[in-house]
C-alpha cells in the first residue's frame, strides 16, 4: 500500500536543509512527492493535485517569505502550499498530517516581516495531526515522520446520522435518561453513556458521530470534573473552532459548585441552567443550529 509524503517546494535559503531531508526520506524509503518542479513553475493546480495525492505533506520554514504569486499578491508559494495542505487536513483529519520543520538555523537567523507573520500564523493555529518542531536533526525527523505515520488507524465505528448526539457520564445516568425520554419524541437523538472504566475510545467515537449530527450535547450534573476536560478534548479532536458541528456543553445548576463549570471556547456554547429546564434549552440551541443550516 502506497503511502506517498508531498515535500513542499521551496526556492529560498531553505533549499539546502530541504534537500538534505529529502534525500534522508528517500534513503528511509519512503514514497516522496515532490513538490519543488511545480514550485519554480508556480504550477498551482499541480501543487493541489501532488497534495491531494499524499497522506501526509511536509514543510520547511525559511526565514524569507518570497516573491508573491502572480495571481495572489499576498501568498508566497510557500504559504500557498501551506493553505493547500492545512484544508486537506481540516477536511480529511483522520487519513492526513502534516509536518512543519522549523530548523535552529532558520529559528536564529534574521527573518522578513512578512515571514515572522506567516510563521507566527503557523505556531498559533497548530491542530490536530499537525506536528511543529524545530529539532536539529533531518535524520531523527524523518524518524519522527515513520512513527506517526505507523500508527494504527483507529477503528470505524457505526454511527448514524442524527440531529442531537447527546453525551453523558454514568454517574448523570438516570437524570440523562430523562432528559432523552423528553427530547426522543421531537428530536432524532443518538445518545451515549461514558463508562468510566471500559476499553472503548469514546473521543474517536465521538468524533466520527458529530460528524454525522447537527449539534453534539455533553451534559453534567454531578460529573463537571469530566465534562469540562472531555469537552475540550473532544472539541480539539473534531477540528476546533473549524469544527462544522457546534457542541453544546450544559450543567445543571443543582449542585452550587457547577455555576462557575462553563468554558469560553469557539464553537462550544457553555451553560449552566436548572434540571428541569435541560431538555428545553437543547432544544432551542438545536432550533438555532438548525437555522443557520437552512440558512446557509
Amino acid at each position: 500500500m502506497r503511502t506517498p509524503i508531498f515535500l513542499a517546494g521551496c526556492i529560498d535559503d531553505s533549499s539546502i536543509l530541504r534537500n538534505q531531508l529529502l534525500s534522508i526520506l528517500l534513503k528511509a524509503g519512503l514514497d516522496v512527492i515532490d513538490g519543488q518542479e511545480a514550485v519554480e513553475n508556480e504550477n498551482l493546480l499541480d501543487i493541489q493535485e501532488k497534495i491531494n495525492q499524499a497522506i501526509c505533506s511536509v514543510h520547511v520554514l525559511s526565514g524569507n517569505y518570497g516573491a508573491t504569486l502572480k495571481d495572489k499578491t499576498e501568498d508566497s508559494i510557500s504559504k500557498f502550499q501551506f493553505q493547500i495542505a492545512e484544508k486537506k487536513l481540516q477536511n480529511d483529519p483522520d487519513n492526513f498530517k502534516m509536518f512543519i520543520w522549523y530548523p535552529p538555523e532558520v529559528l536564529n537567523a534574521e527573518k522578513d516581516n512578512q515571514q515572522e507573520q506567516f510563521i507566527s500564523e503557523v505556531r498559533n493555529n497548530i491542530s490536530q495531526n499537525m506536528v511543529f518542531t524545530n529539532i536539529a536533526s533531518p535524520i531523527q525527523l524523518v524518524d519522527d515522520i515513520r512513527y506517526m505515520l505507523a500508527e494504527v488507524k483507529p477503528a470505524k465505528f457505526d454511527v448514524k446520522s442524527t440531529d442531537v448526539f447527546l453525551i453523558f457520564n454514568e454517574l448523570d445516568e438516570n437524570e440523562a435518561a430523562e432528559i432523552t425520554e423528553m427530547l426522543s419524541d421531537i428530536i432524532d437523538l443518538e445518545k451515549l453513556n461514558i463508562v468510566q472504566d471500559s476499553d472503548m475510545n469514546y473521543s474517536e467515537y465521538c468524533s466520527q458521530q458529530m460528524k454525522k449530527s447537527k449539534l453534539a450535547v455533553i451534559y453534567f450534573k454531578e460529573s463537571a470534573d469530566w465534562a469540562l476536560p472531555f469537552s475540550q478534548q473532544v472539541w480539539k479532536k473534531v477540528g476546533g473552532a473549524m469544527s462544522k458541528t457546534p457542541i453544546l456543553l450544559i450543567g445543571d445548576d443543582d449542585p452550587e459548585t457547577n455555576l462557575n463549570k462553563k468554558l469560553k471556547v469557539p464553537k462550544i456554547i457553555s451553560l449552566i441552567v436548572s434540571g428541569t429546564l435541560i431538555p428545553l434549552e437543547i432544544k432551542v440551541q438545536y432550533d438555532k443550529v438548525l437555522e443557520l443550516i437552512e440558512g446557509v
